[in-house]
């Protein structure tokens, strides 16, 4: 397998799916199996031998340390290090790193409790630190990966097929329910004196640019991009008259009307205007609302 190839594979985006519930279950699920391995596999005369504390007890200690290193690593680090961005850029490298950290720190919490209740503890703890770290990273990082791939498989295959629903809807032009609201409206910006006039049938999207926006309108087959100093939100809130008018990302609002084609992967799906070079995303959070845009709001 070439450099080129793995790099390729490594760079795919990939959904990040942890969240609290998800955490939680992981880390009791694991931490259970850890104390039930436990329980077989150690000898009770090994643990009278070695350690202060009786076998039960080192069991259920092991389990927790498994417990509370798993939500250390997928809960309490992502909530205070991970920003936005990098979960909407997650990737198959990031989760099998992920993965691999969470094994490299199961390893050094059980390490440190074994090291802890030693009735004597080694001379070379950090040789023993490093080896062992070594060996489960080692042991862990080919199944971590290949459940990774397997499981980026079947989620690219699922995304497909709701990207040909939505695309079928898409060629079948759904129309949505005419609003009473004038199709031109006038929205004040930042700026003294200027003042943006909007043609609701025209517009296309507009990107947030930090405190400006760039607005993409469509007219005589043209499009035109102009930029205005106005809050994304602000803009949001003066067209949440119009249904068919939704925010598909923190940074986008778009007028579903008129969509040319929409593409997905296994991390999002991405919106194309016609004329327009580059594509507007939807983020997952925004899914929904996307999704009810079709399903809902027709005539």
């Amino acid at each position: 397998m070439s450099r080129h190839y793995i790099t390729k594979i490594i760079h795919k985006p990939y959904p990040y799916l942890f969240y609290f519930k998800r955490n939680l279950i992981i880390a009791l699920v694991l931490g259970m199996l850890i104390y039930i391995i436990n329980v077989l596999a150690v000898d009770e005369s090994y643990v009278n031998a070695n350690f202060v504390f009786s076998k039960p007890l080192l069991c259920i200690l092991a389990g927790l340390m498994t417990f509370f290193s798993i939500l250390l690593v997928l809960e309490v680090i992502p909530r205070v290090f991970f920003k936005p961005d990098l979960k909407e850029n997650w990737t198959i490298g990031k989760e099998c790193l992920l993965i691999v950290s969470l094994l490299f720190v199961i390893t050094i919490f059980n390490n440190t409790l074994s090291l802890v209740i030693s009735k004597e503890p080694s001379d070379n703890i950090i040789l023993h630190f490093l080896n062992s770290s070594l060996y489960v990273v080692l042991l862990g990082i080919v199944p971590a990966f290949l459940l990774v791939w397997i499981n980026y498989t079947i989620l690219l295959k699922e995304n497909l097929k709701k990207v040909s629903l939505y695309n079928e809807q898409l060629e079948s032009r759904i129309t949505f329910t005419k609003s009473e609201v004038s199709d031109i409206i006038s929205i004040r910006t930042s700026n003294k004196n200027e003042v943006l006039e909007l043609d609701i049938g025209s517009f296309l999207f507009a990107k947030s640019e930090g405190n400006y926006i760039d607005v993409f309108t469509k007219t005589s087959g043209k499009v035109h991009c102009k930029p205005y100093r106005l809050t994304i939100q602000k803009l949001e809130e003066e067209l949440n008259s119009y249904a068919f008018i939704i925010s598909t990302h923190r940074s986008y609002v778009i007028n579903i009307r008129n969509i040319n084609t929409t593409s997905g992967n296994a991390r999002n799906y991405r919106i194309s205007f016609e004329g327009v070079p580059h594509e507007v995303p939807v983020s997952r959070n925004k899914f929904q609302a996307f999704k009810d845009a079709f399903t809902i709001k027709k005539v």
